[in-house]
């Protein structure tokens, strides 16, 4: 369901299960995900060891990475964004590490959210007594809805101002612990607004010389203390995304502008000097790392103006990217489309993940290739969903040319493929296709109609939408529809324009902004309802 500001996954608890209890499953825009199943007599788990250091800072190893190693935790799982370490203060040699600042220990057992989507996590935690043990999350801002140690033990979960999330135990030892978290839907992407005030939570200072080193390289940037901070972000998110691996530029004994000026690293250079520029202008930001990738958070004006933390990938640069724990899992798919600039640096280094062969709509500039992705599941089966650069696709017999489709045919295609993505989940192995079509047929038939407003727009300008979303027996209150703009020369490469909820009657109406940078040519616009647990899936068509 589409909440107040994003997707409201859904707990379904288990039958008679008590207070505090892992749900039976989750229904999310992937569909429904089962609780993952605990670990059998004898199973061993991999032990979840965080690979970062606590600290990062310059280096001139600019040139690109080798063979990167990711370890999936999450299901839906947020490739190659998890969170291992969030750190805030910089120091005057530039080096980041975590402040520490503001631990407090937090409940565990909250309610499902409005505009948060859940994520099961699964891992081994070794306790030492009472030392804080790093936790993976997902969001600065997770809550953990619920938990369930093996063995048995108290646990206490921590989060200081960075985000970082840690567990404590009087305990010593190996524990499987399979716990609940939440995330907002804006966090993995959302349309910057304009900032209306200074409202970021409080981060250490940056040092005095470091602040003057990166005031320095504002006029160089095209920024001012005077920028606006949708507009700043979208700069630096534009400059750092032209980064690309490569010998080190000439060292001037500043170290700071050699980094930031010669453009020259992978996801730590980049993160690095992002993270440091946005500061310097007064706006939150911290630099974030895994097992294989560092991004950037930073809090960003929202569409009322408001700021709230959110993810921004920058890039990197790796031959190859290899997955581990994919099986049956699930690739996250953000509800919005990336708010910022894409310079070619960016867009041309952009590699694909990749699921049993096809291609998944989401995508990492950092690496070329992804490996042992067999069985990561993407809502699709074994469809190819269209991502970055995708086509729609064709039946093909092995060794004969893919047979041309017509527009019409195309722009069907890739709605089914749509639809597939969003709205399929993939049956358990035991249940088959006989389980699948009788969940199909238990669900009430919908039909969407939509009319345009207004006879036509140019590409730059706003577009006003209005339709009906028709469910038979069934409520159509605050489902989320999709407005996708199809290009019928290149029906692979649709566009979502943005989500409008429903109102009581199914009716939605919206004004949204068509992009300036397309080609000049006549678009479709397609409204797409993608279905739920009650409701089949449905497109008001070509």
């Amino acid at each position: 369901m589409l909440g107040a500001s994003g997707r409201s996954d859904q707990a379904i608890p288990a039958a008679g299960a008590a207070a505090g209890a892992l749900p039976q499953a989750i229904e999310t825009a992937l569909g429904r995900i089962d609780q993952p199943p605990a670990a059998s007599p004898g199973q061993q788990l991999a032990l979840y060891q965080p690979q970062p250091p606590r600290t990062a800072g310059p280096d001139r190893r600019t040139g690109g990475d080798l063979d990167l190693h990711y370890h999936m935790v999450f299901d839906p799982e947020v490739v190659p964004f998890k969170r291992e370490a969030s750190l805030d203060e910089v120091a005057g040699n530039l080096t980041m590490h975590a402040s520490g600042r503001g631990l407090v220990q937090l409940a565990v057992g909250q309610l499902a959210r409005v505009g948060h989507e859940l994520f099961w996590g699964h891992l081994q935690l070794r306790l030492t007594g009472a030392a804080h043990v790093p936790l993976p999350s997902v969001a600065p801002t997770s809550q953990v809805l619920s938990w369930q140690p093996v063995p048995a033990v108290p646990l206490q979960l921590w989060r200081d101002d960075a985000g970082n999330f840690t567990v404590t135990s009087p305990h010593t030892g190996v524990i499987e612990l399979r716990f609940l978290m939440d995330a907002p839907s804006g966090y993995f992407a959302a349309p910057l607004g304009v900032g209306a005030g200074r409202d970021d939570p409080p981060q250490p200072p940056l040092p005095g010389p470091v602040r003057t080193a990166a005031m320095a390289l504002w006029p160089k940037l095209g920024l001012s203390a005077h920028s606006e901070r949708g507009a700043a972000i979208a700069r630096l998110v534009e400059y750092f995304r032209a980064f690309e691996p490569g010998a080190p530029p000439p060292e001037t004994g500043e170290t700071l502008a050699d980094l930031v000026l010669g453009q020259k690293g992978v996801c730590r250079h980049r993160a690095l000097g992002f993270v440091i520029l946005a500061r310097s202008l007064g706006i939150g930001a911290h630099y974030v790392s895994n097992d294989a990738h560092a991004f950037a958070e930073v809090w960003a004006p929202g569409s009322d103006g408001r700021g709230a933390w959110q993810r921004i990938d920058l890039g990197g640069g790796a031959d190859s990217l290899e997955l581990h724990d994919a099986q049956g899992k699930h690739l996250h798919q953000p509800l919005h489309r990336d708010p910022f600039p894409q310079p070619p640096a960016y867009a041309n280094a952009t590699g694909e993940i990749k699921a049993d062969g096809a291609p998944v709509a989401q995508a990492w500039a950092g690496a070329a290739k992804v490996k042992g992705a067999d069985g990561l599941r993407t809502g699709g089966g074994d469809r190819a969903v269209p991502g970055k650069g995708g086509d729609a696709g064709s039946s093909q017999t092995a060794g004969q040319p893919a047979r041309p489709l017509g527009v019409a045919e195309a722009r069907r295609v890739w709605l089914k493929q749509r639809a597939a993505a969003l709205t399929a989940p993939p049956a358990p192995p035991a249940a088959g296709q006989v389980t699948a079509a009788r969940e199909s047929s238990a669900k009430a038939a919908t039909r969407l109609t939509l009319a345009p407003l207004q006879p036509m727009a140019w590409l730059g300008e706003p577009l006003a939408v209005a339709g009906l979303l028709h469910c038979s027996g069934v409520a159509a209150t605050q489902l989320a529809i999709e407005i996708w703009l199809i290009d019928p020369a290149q029906p692979g490469r649709g566009e979502l324009l943005g989500v409008v909820p429903t109102d009581a009657g199914g009716q939605f109406a919206a004004q949204l902004n068509l992009p300036a940078d397309g080609d000049p040519r006549v678009y479709d616009i397609v409204a797409r309802f993608a279905g739920d647990a009650l409701r089949t899936a449905t497109d008001s068509g070509p």
